[in-house]
């Protein structure tokens, strides 16, 4: 017998589905999902979803394992469509190898007898692609619904016992440090179970290329992103709702040159984040400590050090030029909990 509170507890293994613009009935400013998701044609068959689940289950031992259909607006699908991809996959469903299903949606394509029609096909997560919850950003970004969309479909969400994901994405246009700060505190009264953070950056061939180019609207910089996404994970975890990812997933066609125009991209951003917050948290205590000696450790959880030290150790090296040290040192540390730390200083 499966121990499901062990299960719940554990990182599933999300095995993705891209179907990119798939039940679009808007065109954002901002998007173009085959590059965001690095796949440019969602012909997906029974087969092919069959052959692609198949493969990952042969290679991993985790457990739970979720399916996920991402980058289009799931719920929007004429039902005939929408059976034939959850259909394919419910002999897994059945045999234990997948244990839930997730999809992605706008906020307003939330109905009733749809959720029951998913919920009797195993879908247990729904990710709500919010963007914001400032109904003047979301018109200059051609959004097509309002912040009220978003909260009456995470209500309903909720109401029928599904877990619930938003997507947020700071710097789009009108948006400012203010207004999405708001949404962040909007979006911690909706309760949701995880937040995906987004910071908007300008692509190729949408409109916002075009807003780019007629400066009309201007990118926050990697700086400003990283700096709106600090104060808001750090409100989100303060709240208990988990940012399960910050910034936009590293892709070949993401990547190729051209593709991003303008805005702060960086293949690392969620760890440029999760830095700084760390950088702002142990340089108290480090500043305490060099009093004593310019020779200091850094004791912290194994998993979490390479976010103590910054990307490419640009924690280490800010604290060893700002505090004139000889030697700053992390140290794993199975006695400490994630998100805790212990400074050391040695002998001189």
């Amino acid at each position: 017998m499966v121990n499901t509170k062990l299960k719940m507890k554990q990182k599933p293994l999300i095995i993705p589905i891209f179907i990119p613009q798939e039940g679009c009935r808007h065109r954002c400013v901002y998007c173009d999902q085959s590059t965001i998701s690095g796949v440019s044609q969602p012909s997906w068959s029974p087969n092919k979803i069959r052959e692609h689940v198949q493969g990952y289950l042969g290679c991993q031992h985790r457990h739970p394992v979720q399916l996920a259909f991402y980058g289009g607006s799931f719920t929007i699908l004429p039902e005939s469509r929408q059976r034939l991809l959850l259909e394919s996959v419910q002999e897994f469903l059945q045999q234990g190898q997948i244990h839930s299903l997730r999809l992605s949606t706008r906020p307003d394509g939330i109905e009733d007898n749809n959720l029951r029609f998913l919920q009797t096909m195993g879908v247990e997560t729904i990710e709500l692609g919010a963007q914001s919850l400032n109904d003047r950003v979301l018109r200059a970004s051609a959004r097509g619904h309002s912040s009220k969309d978003t909260d009456e479909a995470t209500r309903r969400l909720k109401k029928h016992g599904f877990e619930v994901g938003l997507q947020l994405m700071p710097g789009l246009p009108g948006d400012s440090r203010e207004t999405f700060l708001r949404t962040v505190e909007k979006s911690i009264v909706l309760e949701p179970n995880f937040v995906r953070i987004y910071p908007t950056v300008v692509l190729s061939s949408t409109p916002l290329e075009h807003l780019f180019r007629s400066g009309r609207y201007k990118p926050l910089s990697l700086e400003q992103a990283v700096d709106w996404c600090k104060a808001s994970k750090k409100r989100f975890d303060k709240a208990s709702i988990p940012v399960i990812r910050m910034g936009l997933q590293p892709t070949t066609t993401l990547e190729k040159p051209g593709r991003i125009v303008a805005g702060p991209y960086h293949p690392a951003f969620g760890q440029l984040v999760n830095s700084s917050i760390w950088y702002e948290k142990i340089s108290p205590a480090l500043r305490k400590a060099s009093l004593k000696s310019p020779r200091l450790e850094i004791h912290g959880p194994a998993k979490q050090l390479a976010e103590i030290r910054g990307h490419r150790n640009s924690n280490i090296n800010g604290w060893l030029k700002e505090l004139k040290l000889t030697s700053l040192e992390t140290v794993a540390s199975d006695q400490i909990e994630a998100g805790e730390f212990r400074v050391l200083a040695h002998r001189v």
